[in-house]
């Protein structure tokens, strides 16, 4: 089974209704499907892992069920790398081919030696790349599939269900939320614009229940919110933390909303998750396992058993993030093993402290990293973005309202935080401001 089967039994069922809207072009599951066969008729013979390089959601998608029909492993590509990083990733991973939207559709072969999967894979998947090139993980259908029941159920998706999300399907959380909703024959809305305006339209006028982003988009939609969105009633997010002050603004525009937070990982799939009811709640609160999902912490690493993951990955497993069970078994994150840092001999977490500034008036995002430092061995810098540019009062807050360990050793300020194609904090992008500050 393959997700190009899944949506031939959806258009068997759902036929005319609608299954995913881009910005302000709609198809049914009979019309997207049709795209698929003429894209899939245009594809030369083709085996194995085939990489994926379009920049719109809808040109994304239908390359991917109609490579899943040719039975090779679609791998879509994040946007943005460099040539030497995608040739990295061709070459590391011995990828058959690179194809690329167009009329007709533009397909680059490699001559590398095929590889065989010991498991039934129907897909790849890139990790985030936040550091270094991605590396490349197969995944079979039933490592999503087989736990979507649970998932929908939890996050409350159903035929009814009217989705939004915006991003690149590269990203797992955005291609495993868009196959649900393919699984429980719903609908799927999303923008392939950054502006949150435009987001704001689409929700309103198609009548979105069900909402899907990242915290760093949330936050982007929510200074662009003007008035309480009713019609919503699941939001889930995940990947980052979710602070007090965002929790409050995201209650306040979706007041009749079920908040959920979940902790995953692309190795993985759902670990833990948490509803979000009370702002006083701990943020760093990531909730009891899923269903079926053991935690298991060693010293304070997380260590996650899961028949959910990718292809050849042992378990238990760790991606090297720190934390703790409270009594009532819900994980308290500390952090990326990254992240954490040695401060004159006092252990620092960046997380830690970037919702600490998250929760002072006045700023209205924030991100923190490490950085080595000459005195100290290694420091931490925090990127701000200010609700007003009132720099030197900020400053003087922050130095009062955080324990001097913790006050950053650099403050950067920033009209927006940057965010790569996966909605994440673009991490090389804030090093290199650090870099050039520094010189």
């Amino acid at each position: 089974m393959n997700y190009y089967e899944l949506l031939c039994e959806r258009t068997r069922q759902y036929g005319g209704k609608c299954f995913l809207q881009v910005d302000e072009q709609a198809w049914s599951y009979a019309e997207f499907q049709a795209e698929v066969e003429q894209t899939a008729q245009e594809l030369p013979e083709l085996d194995g892992s085939v990489l994926v390089e379009a920049r719109g959601f809808f040109a994304q998608a239908v390359l991917f069920f109609a490579l899943q029909k040719k039975d090779c492993l679609p791998v879509l590509l994040h946007h943005g790398l460099k040539d030497e990083a995608i040739a990295e990733i061709v070459r590391e991973n011995r990828l058959q081919a690179c194809i690329r939207p167009g009329s007709p559709v533009q397909v680059r072969r490699y001559t590398f030696p095929l590889c065989r999967h010991e498991e039934a894979d129907c897909l790849g998947v890139l990790s985030s790349g936040s550091t270094g090139t991605p590396k490349v993980m197969y995944r079979t259908y039933e490592s999503w599939a087989g736990y979507f029941p649970e998932q929908n159920r939890i996050f409350q998706v159903t035929a009814a269900s009217r989705l939004f999300l915006q991003g690149n399907l590269s990203f797992t959380g955005n291609m495993n939320t868009f196959l649900s909703v393919l699984y429980a024959g719903g609908m799927v809305l999303t923008s392939d614009s950054l502006y949150a305006r435009r987001w704001q339209r689409l929700l309103i006028q198609g009548s979105v229940n069900v909402l899907y982003l990242v915290p760093a988009k949330l936050q982007l939609w929510l200074e662009r919110v003007k008035e309480p969105l009713t019609a919503i009633k699941v939001v889930f997010t995940g990947s980052q933390l979710l602070s007090r002050t965002a929790l409050e603004q995201l209650q306040a525009v979706v007041p009749q909303a079920q908040i959920l937070l979940y902790y995953g990982a692309s190795e993985l799939n759902y670990i833990t998750y948490a509803v979000c009811e009370d702002p006083a709640r701990d943020p760093m609160n990531l909730g009891k396992p899923f269903p079926g999902v053991k935690l298991d912490i060693q010293g304070d690493t997380i260590y996650v058993t899961t028949k959910y993951h990718v292809s050849g990955t042992p378990m238990p497993f760790t991606i090297e993030d720190t934390g703790h069970l409270n009594e009532a078994g819900e994980l308290i994150f500390t952090g990326r093993r990254q992240n954490w840092i040695n401060k004159g001999g006092f252990k620092i977490s960046c997380t830690k402290v970037e919702l600490e500034l998250k929760n002072i008036t006045g700023i209205q995002d924030a991100v923190v990293l490490p950085y080595a430092d000459s005195l100290r061995g290694h420091e931490i810098v925090a990127f701000l973005v200010a609700e007003e540019q009132d720099e030197a009062l900020l400053r003087k807050m922050i130095r009062h309202e955080l324990p001097a360990v913790d006050v950053p050793g650099r403050i950067l300020f920033l009209k927006t935080i940057p965010l790569n194609d996966r909605g994440k904090v673009d991490r090389p992008v804030l090093e290199n401001l650090l870099l050039r500050q520094q010189g």
